[in-house]
């Protein structure tokens, strides 16, 4: 399996773990009423008994409202980024979960906290949440929608050049501006450990 296909995979599965965790978490939580009443506007809608300016005005409101009673999975979900992508590498001296499954490592001069945490901002959606947390609890349900929407669609454009990049240029935008870069680790290297 070429590196590309491993990186990708071991991203896939970083990510797939956080979810799973947060789903599970989510199961065990009460309801969300809002998340009834857009079920129910949507309904609304479909079935044409409200217009869309109704439909768009109530649909800005219930999302925002829903992001906030939301805050605590968002907030558990920062922290599991943190610990699998920035505490597990500097335990393990660069490895994610995924990472180690798929013997890859994160190399650079001096990995440490900031390329790390740089590399999580940039790819795995640190900085989506922390701008999320900044505007969620200041901002009106308007202009929250608005920049959640173009800081989410800007977080998967990163992700998708990212993914072509590493493809193309064996470099992703994060090992770029990190100066870090993931290599895999050789049977030759794992016996030396030993």
């Amino acid at each position: 399996m070429s590196i590309v296909s491993k990186r990708f995979l071991s991203y896939l599965l970083d990510m797939f773990i956080i979810f799973i965790i947060l789903f599970l978490i989510k199961q065990l939580l009460p309801v969300n009423n809002y998340e009834i009443e857009l079920n129910n506007l949507n309904e609304l809608y479909v079935e044409k008994k409200i217009d869309s300016e109704i439909y768009f005005n109530q649909f800005i409101s219930l999302t925002h409202n829903i992001d906030k009673q939301n805050f605590g999975i968002n907030l558990l979900g920062f922290f599991l980024i943190i610990i699998n992508f920035i505490i597990i590498p500097l335990i393990t001296k660069g490895q994610t979960i995924g990472q180690k499954l798929f013997k890859l490592k994160i190399k650079g001069k001096n990995l440490d906290v900031k390329d790390l945490s740089g590399r999580a901002v940039i790819i795995n959606g640190l900085g989506y949440l922390i701008f999320m947390f900044i505007i969620l609890f200041i901002a009106t349900n308007q202009i929250y929608f608005i920049l959640i929407n173009l800081l989410g669609f800007f977080q998967i454009l990163v992700v998708i050049i990212n993914a072509f990049m590493v493809l193309y240029c064996k470099e992703g935008i994060a090992d770029k501006f990190t100066n870090t870069r993931i290599e895999e680790i050789k049977w030759e290297n794992l016996q030396n450990k030993n």
